[in-house]
This record gives structure tokens, sequence and C-alpha cells, in this order.
């Protein structure tokens, strides 16, 4: 949802956020131009998250829309893996950005603007970037969230779900997280996104900063495949 951040604090080492039941047949072709998706309370989803930093640990996370207000989503996400549980709520607008919630491992807050992480319509070539000013709490110094993004083609991905027919995207999120001693986080994403399932039926996040000091040091924070394993859609319209 919004779609989909890795890195959402569930647990207390769980490294994953994400979503997605149904049957095979649901991957039926995805169009060009994919539109942002009309979320319906009920709407349930199931993820396998593997954590590549963790020896391919693996936990699960469920996604469910608990609401809809004026075109806003509020999402509850629940995280496990061996070590505990967690839980969290976002809220996705009716253009599918996220207007309140995590972006990576920090407590929940809004974001004005809206934070864009996919910008549809998904039409193949098209680029986006948003620049969102922020205030850090702790500092009271101004900073600022840069995200970029671009669609690239249609791809065939089998997750356990099934096989879809997906619109691939690359995302780049540069948080405002840095310190004196190091860099902000910068996030890579690949997602390969289906409207059928309302959301990305495969993640694969990298994420990382650097030493502020004469090594210069990267730092790998989150290496993790977020895989759908199933999706219900909800009564609601």
């Amino acid at each position: 949802m919004a779609w989909i951040k890795l890195g959402a604090p569930a647990a207390a080492s769980l490294a994953g956020a994400g979503i997605v039941l149904w049957t095979a047949a649901i991957g039926a072709a995805t169009p060009e131009g994919a539109a942002a998706p009309q979320l319906a309370v009920g709407d349930r989803w199931e993820y396998r998250v593997t954590d590549n930093l963790r020896r391919g640990a693996v936990s699960k996370l469920d996604v469910e829309v608990v609401s809809v207000t004026a075109g806003t989503a509020r999402l509850r996400f629940e995280g496990a893996d061996p070590n505990g549980r967690g839980e969290w709520f976002d809220e996705v607008d009716r253009d599918g950005n996220l207007a309140s919630g995590t972006l990576f491992r920090e407590p929940p807050r809004p974001f004005a603007p809206p934070a864009q992480l996919l910008a549809f319509p998904l039409q193949k070539g098209k680029t986006w970037r948003q620049t969102i000013d922020t205030l850090r709490k702790d500092t009271g110094v101004k900073d600022q969230i840069l995200i970029y993004g671009r669609v690239g083609s249609p791809a065939a991905v089998t997750v356990p779900a099934g096989g879809f027919e997906t619109v691939y995207v690359y995302r780049t999120i540069q948080l405002d997280d840095r310190e004196f001693w190091r860099s902000r986080t910068s996030i890579t994403d690949a997602i390969w996104y289906t409207p059928s399932t309302k959301a990305p039926v495969r993640i694969k996040r990298e994420a990382k900063y650097n030493q502020k000091d004469l090594s210069n040091l990267e730092v790998r924070t989150e290496s993790t495949v977020l895989e759908l394993v199933a999706f219900r859609p909800g009564p609601g319209p």
C-alpha cells in the first residue's frame, strides 16, 4: 500500500511491511496506465517477507483496509516473526498517496503533501520526482524527503499467490534522518504492481547509509523481498 513500504516497525526485528489470496487467474493482463486503486473496507492482503540480512529469515505481514472516509483509506498492518508481533496504521488518499504513516522504521507521522510513492496512472516511461519539506522533531532542523520513480515495461512475475502480469516500477527514497555521523538513509525499491490485487505482488528493497568519516563506510540496513501470498477483496465498492 502506498504502495507497500518495507521496513515499517512491526515486531522487535521484523524488517518488512507489505500486502496479498486469490487464484492464479487473478493475474490477467495488466493494462498500461494503471489507475489508482479503489480501496474498500475489508480488502485484505497477506505477504511473505524474506530478510536477506538475516540469512533468509521469513516473517509474515497482513494488511487490511479498516475504514474509508471521504476517499481516504485507513489500513492496519500486522507483522509477525519469531521475535514477536507488531501493529501500525497508514492512511492513503484517493490518489494512492501516503497521507499519514511510516516510510521506514519510524513512528507514524503526517505527510504534507502526501508522499507520492507510486505516481498513478502508471504509464510506461513515466517518471516523477517529489520533495517533501519536513521539520525534525528531535532537533527542530528543517530537512527534506526526496522521492524519485520510473515506470518500466510490463513484466510477468510468479509469487506464492500465483502468476501475474505486472507493471514494473523503480523507485528511490532519501529520508530526512541524516545525523552528524552518517548520511541520510537511501532506499531503492523494485516494485511489481498489478491492478487486480490493488497493490504490488512483489517488492525487492535495499536500504543503506554512509558513515561520515574517512572510511565513508557503506552500512546496509535492509535487504528484503516481499511477496504476495493472498488477496481477499472486501465487500465495499
